[in-house]
């Protein structure tokens, strides 16, 4: 069957662009079959420390934070505790980490011996009543999908201002796809190899004459 479609310039660029850069083993392809670039936002997401859980996220970043709205973490509790000293407690002592602490005595802030046998015990010894322990965990988050890959690194040029670390991650459309994405994806790639043939072959005719 034939038919016949009217394009802008705009569609017809792509097209173009499209069948040139991403025609089967095609270096902008990524080594992936089928496939469509994601404009990704890099995100973090935190996950309430607790000891039953440690085998599962001990690997990942650990913040610390004292405020309820969780507006300032600090990397270690280290730097939490002496921050609250310096800014509110006049009477300075000995701060150990906490895992010098753990399950051992120490001197508090209160002059007292405080049995340390988890976070909420570390930091009440040394005057912080209110606490939160997290594990940091990143991830991505899909913002913008494109046909072409260069599209793509431009999207990020142009947004910048919107994104946080941002990355282009290819993804192919399935092991065995037989739905609606690789039919409508070859036949744009059919149509801009046929635009890009009749282009040459005006080169050619052009040459010639």
């Amino acid at each position: 069957m034939e038919i016949t479609i009217e394009l802008n310039e705009k569609q017809e660029k792509f097209l173009k662009e499209f069948a040139s850069k991403h025609y089967l083993g095609a270096e902008d392809n990524r080594m992936t079959c089928d496939c469509l670039h994601v404009v990704e936002n890099k995100r973090k997401r935190y996950i309430p420390y607790h000891e039953d859980l440690w085998d599962y996220y001990c690997d990942l970043d650990m913040k610390f934070s004292r405020d309820s709205d969780h507006e300032t973490w600090f990397d270690n509790e280290i730097e939490l505790v002496n921050d609250y000293l310096d800014n509110y407690i006049e009477r300075r002592i000995e701060v150990k980490s906490y895992e010098e602490a753990y399950l051992n005595t120490i001197i508090g802030i209160d002059g007292e011996e405080h049995v340390i046998c988890n976070y909420g015990d570390y930091f009440k010894a040394y005057g912080i009543e209110y606490n939160a322990v997290a594990w940091i965990e990143y991830y991505y988050d899909p913002v913008a999908y494109f046909f072409i890959l260069d599209e793509a690194k431009r999207y990020i040029q142009y947004q910048r201002h919107n994104l946080s670390n941002p990355r282009v991650y290819t993804h192919s459309a399935g092991y065995s796809n037989c739905g609606d994405f690789v039919p409508f994806r070859n036949l744009l790639l059919q149509m801009g190899q046929q635009l890009n043939k009749e282009n040459d072959n005006v080169k050619n005719l052009i040459r010639r004459i």
